[in-house]
């Protein structure tokens, strides 16, 4: 990019200026010319702008670092280059991060760096080549892996050509295969990170020459790959090494193969792997373990391999080895049913236990099912409540006698609950019915509340007259039920009976009959004189849900109970209703809420102004400007808030 293509013409004082501040002692003044200049595209400014890489201030260096970037070109680049050799490392690093970013705007000059005498700036200048995602930089990379006298330098260079990602470069790649170990290490990282297929055959024809370590670095390399063209190589080093070695060619197989296609093996072929996989869980590498996991969940139903999996789970810490966890659930999951799966469900261990369990919750077919079935007793009682709850989700109407006896027998909350579920909504088995509405006066909510979906859940006539019918229960909670079914089927219906539970001695008999119709009418004048009412109910949550239902229907009936609301004794009542005259922009409600401010609580004042502010218009502004000198600072301000609020609004308006 030339210098022409980046300038954009600006006025010559202008640009003497920025120069000249560029040279200020004042920091804050040279990183807004930083910035000048970087807007203005001054080519000019760039020698004064990299000399500033060296300034004492963080800011002025990060000013100076955007400037350059955005300025960027030929020249750019050959003023940053000397920064490499400074001893400043900061200013080296700076440098570096920005011919990373630039070196396309003069890619030669990099390219140069690459013969320079000093092997520090050899590296700096690949490191740099690397990530210039140019083809033009893949022959001096190349050449420099190959002919570079220094180690480091050749590294590096491997690096950044596994880094372009060009299959140009595999067969200079190969040619460095043999170099010192630690160069071989950044070759076979590049030739994974390239994943073209040559690359696969050089290691391949690789692995069979190098040292332990380079082996290691190899396969690594070919499960990162995943061509399945290595498998056969794999398979055949697998059986002739031992190890950390096999483990790693185990590894790369499973990664390459993946859980489809390992089960296509040969049977024999995969008993030798199994073999070799169950060899492998002793390992302490959760990376490894991972992976073996996936291997050992295609050999298909297999006991040996489940009682290996339950064994490694038992040493596993569960606060920190979450993944690993579900990774050996998933496993179990896989290998499907069999006794050892079995036999974990009477196991000591709680872990191996609950993964069991859910294992066996989770089993496609009846298989896993049965066998919770069949130990059910046996489980600890915190363990039933995740049993049964599974049981619950994947049981059929086969099932129903399994249900049906805890429904009866059981007194514990969570099996009532789910058997209530699984009976109700999910078989919606009405000879329960009977044992569902005993249940509705159990001592746990979440029972009773499990019971009363159970039985709405069952459709049937019979039993929601039974429900309704406990209308005339001493029993505040049973009333309450009755009321919210009878809300909940049909609020018409029920109109009357759930007008005179509104005079119920209970409030939240009042309250759940007062949402019923409010939320299951349409608009009218009988609902509204019934919310209307409500608004003096001597219970404070009633008079909060008829607020609340009023303020989803503002109208000129309905906004004379909300001025009502305004003098309740409790703040969120008067908040509500604040609320809804505030998003209804009530303009007649402003003097009430004015009359207001020196008679309420903080937060209520805060609201009064927010209100104020949402109804909008010249009454309300006029009365903003009234507290702009109240007694307290917070209302002052909050008055002045609002007050910009109907300004930005009244502008947005007008535009």
């Amino acid at each position: 990019m030339s210098e022409s293509e980046n300038t954009t013409a600006i006025d010559p004082n202008r640009e003497k200026d920025i120069i000249s501040a560029l040279s200020s002692d004042d920091h804050t003044s040279v990183r807004q010319a930083a910035f000048d200049a970087a807007n203005a595209q001054l080519h000019s400014t760039l020698p004064q702008l990299v000399s500033l890489f060296a300034s004492s201030s963080v800011g002025v260096q990060e000013a100076c670092e955007f400037a350059v970037r955005k300025i960027r070109g030929r020249d750019a680049v050959d003023l940053v280059i000397p920064s490499l050799r400074t001893e400043d490392v900061t200013v080296r690093n700076i440098a570096m991060d920005i011919l990373r970013e630039i070196s396309m705007d003069s890619l030669e000059s990099i390219i140069a760096l690459l013969e320079d005498d000093d092997p520090d700036i050899r590296i700096f200048s690949a490191d740099i080549l690397g990530s210039s995602e140019s083809s033009l930089a893949l022959a001096p990379l190349c050449k420099a892996l190959l002919e570079d006298k220094e180690a480091n330098v050749r590294y590096q260079a491997a690096i950044s050509l596994g880094a372009l990602k060009d299959p140009g470069a595999a067969e200079a790649l190969r040619s460095a295969i043999n170099d010192e170990e630690w160069v071989q290490y950044a070759v076979m990282e590049a030739l994974a990170k390239i994943r073209d297929t040559s690359c696969v055959d050089i290691l391949i024809q690789a692995l069979e020459t190098s040292s332990p370590l380079v082996s290691s670095m190899i396969m690594d390399a070919l499960g990162d790959i995943s061509n399945i063209k290595a498998t056969p190589h794999l398979l055949r080093f697998i059986d002739k090494s031992n190890g950390p070695l096999r483990i790693k060619a185990l590894k790369a197989t499973i990664q390459i193969l993946g859980p489809n296609s390992l089960a296509l093996l040969g049977a024999q072929q995969l008993t030798v792997l199994q073999t070799y996989m169950l060899e492998a869980l002793k390992e302490r590498d959760d990376d490894i373990l991972q992976i073996v996991l996936q291997g050992l969940a295609s050999t298909g139903v297999n006991p040996e391999a489940t009682k290996a999996v339950f064994d490694l789970v038992e040493t596993f810490n569960s606060d920190l080895q979450h993944e690993l966890l579900q990774k050996a659930l998933e496993c179990i999951i896989k290998i499907g049913h069999n006794e050892e799966l079995e036999s974990a469900l009477t196991s000591e261990n709680s872990i191996v236990r609950k993964l069991a369990i859910e294992a066996c919750g989770t089993l496609e077919g009846k298989a896993g099912r049965f066998a919770l079935k069949r130990h059910f007793e046996s489980l600890p009682q915190v363990d039933k409540s995740r049993a049964i709850e599974l049981l619950s989700l994947g049981s059929d109407s086969h099932d129903i006698p399994f249900f049906i006896h805890y429904l009866n027998e059981s007194q514990d909350a969570d099996i009532l609950c789910a058997a209530l579920t699984f009976l109700g909504s999910g078989q919606r088995y009405l000879p329960a019915s009977p044992n569902m509405l005993e249940l509705l006066s159990h001592s746990d909510p979440t029972v009773r509340e499990a019971a009363l979906e159970a039985s709405l859940s069952l459709e049937d006539e019979q039993t929601v007259l039974s429900i309704v019918s406990l209308l005339n229960s001493e029993n505040a909670e049973m009333r309450k039920i009755a009321v919210y079914t009878m809300g909940r089927i049909n609020t018409e219906y029920f109109f009357d009976e759930l007008t005179r539970a509104l005079d119920d001695s209970c409030e939240y008999v009042r309250k759940t009959a007062l949402q019923a119709i409010g939320y299951g009418l349409p608009p009218s004048e009988a609902k509204n004189n019934i919310l209307i009412l409500a608004i003096s109910d001597d219970d404070r949550e009633v008079r909060l849900s008829a607020v609340e239902m009023i303020g989803e229907n503002v109208n000129e009936e309905t906004i004379p109970a909300l001025l009502i609301a305004l003098s309740d004794s409790d703040d969120w009542v008067k908040i509500r209703a604040l609320e809804a005259l505030g998003g209804h922009k009530v303009v007649s409600a402003i003097p009430t809420i004015v009359e207001m401010m020196d008679n309420n609580t903080t937060l209520v004042q805060l609201k009064i102004l927010n209100t104020l502010a949402l109804i909008g218009g010249d009454i309300a502004f006029q009365a903003l400007l009234s507290f702009l000198s109240y007694g307290s600072t917070e209302i002052q301000q909050a008055a002045q808030e609002s007050i910009a609020n109907i300004t930005r609004e009244l502008g947005a308006i007008n535009d």
